[in-house]
């Protein structure tokens, strides 16, 4: 894959009785692409999500994100110091037949638009709907960024038992990708994903950068590093090429 020119659309999904708002963009040169679904952080549609869409088609994809929150605050983009509250109060409306509704109406409209693959990728707590996602569907490859509350029951995404319990379920490629100065995710809940997918035979890799805190791939914000989030998009890109 090589950095190339894209073209963005918003476009509208049905999804069960709903319609679904979500954010597409594509490589402008007609090709056989992968396919990718993106899974938004608390924030939803933010400019920075929209960029990393962006970047991602521009690495040879064809990715749609979904409004997560559609459902009950339709095309929200949060702000990022003043709303966290209040995206967490949406992340606590979303339940997991209704991800799986969202994420499988963008599958099929990657199988529509010509994918040859599809795959996923989460940020935070759209990397743990990313996450469960693979649990689920027939996904090629998933790669989820600082993906939270999989080993803990603390959000509805992760009840009845923990999302970890569902790892089984996973039947593609699956990278987890971590900061290790992340305050929300310690080495224990790493330690029990890296047990709980080797147990399953899952092909993986968990990544763990020392150094690096929560959300650090975004620029604009005060927890970015840009030599982990360009090793990081790096290893992304390798992971699309299969």
């Amino acid at each position: 894959m090589s950095d190339a020119a894209i073209v963005t659309e918003w476009i509208d999904l049905k999804v069960g009785n709903a319609v679904m708002a979500a954010y597409a963009a594509r490589p402008a040169e007609p090709g056989d692409y992968p396919g990718v679904v993106v899974g938004h952080e608390i924030y939803g549609l933010h400019a920075t999500a929209r960029a990393a869409t962006d970047r991602l088609a521009s690495l040879g994809a064809i990715v749609i994100m979904p409004d997560l929150f559609h459902r009950v605050a339709p095309r929200a983009e949060l702000e990022l110091h003043t709303d966290r509250e209040r995206g967490l109060a949406l992340l606590r409306t979303l339940s997991r037949p209704e991800v799986v509704d969202d994420v499988s109406a963008c599958l099929d409209e990657l199988r529509r638009r010509g994918a040859v693959s599809a795959n996923m990728v989460g940020f935070s707590a759209g990397g743990h709907v990313a996450y469960y996602a693979a649990t689920q569907l027939p996904i090629a490859a998933t790669a989820a960024f600082y993906p939270g509350w999989l080993t803990n029951p603390d959000i509805p995404l992760s009840t009845p038992e923990p999302t970890i319990e569902a790892t089984p379920g996973i039947t593609g490629r699956i990278t987890l990708f971590f900061g290790g100065q992340d305050p929300l995710i310690d080495a224990e809940a790493r330690d029990e994903l890296e047990a709980a997918l080797s147990a399953n035979d899952i092909q993986h890799e968990i990544v763990v950068y020392d150094d690096a805190p929560h959300g650090f791939l975004f620029p604009g914000r005060d927890w970015y590093r840009p030599e982990v989030a360009e090793e990081s998009w790096s290893r992304l890109a390798d992971l699309l090429r299969g």
